[in-house]
């Protein structure tokens, strides 16, 4: 079975003292995300995007932990995605990128973070 990463983006906002998105993401309960599944192969080929973002944002997205993209910073997030997929040629690669701009702009519409679940 191949394996999956999923992009979150919340619908609604959670309680932080009483309300854990990774509770939610950890049972399985995915209702109150919009999600986007990415095959293995699709987010490897995000990778120089989450390197992109690792230094201009200063976030850490790797692959062994849950991190996000806070709501401010999807803006900044969407001109970096953005620049990469100009360069971009492949049908997978293309795809992976339809579908990180897709949950970008969703959370920039929603202004919700953008959780990347590995």
């Amino acid at each position: 079975m191949e394996q999956h990463e999923i992009i979150l983006v919340p619908k609604r906002n959670f309680d932080e003292n009483t309300d854990c998105w990774q509770s939610y993401a950890n049972s399985g309960e995915f209702d109150d995300f919009v999600q986007w599944w990415l095959k293995l192969p699709e987010n490897e080929t995000l990778w120089d995007v989450y390197m992109a973002f690792n230094e201009t944002l200063d976030l850490l997205i790797d692959h062994y932990e849950d991190e996000e993209i806070p709501a401010e910073k999807v803006d900044a997030a969407i001109n970096i995605a953005d620049t990469f997929r100009e360069k971009k040629t492949g049908e997978l690669e293309k795809m992976a990128f339809d579908k990180l701009m897709q949950a970008l702009t969703k959370a920039k519409e929603l202004g919700q973070p953008v959780y990347f679940w590995f």
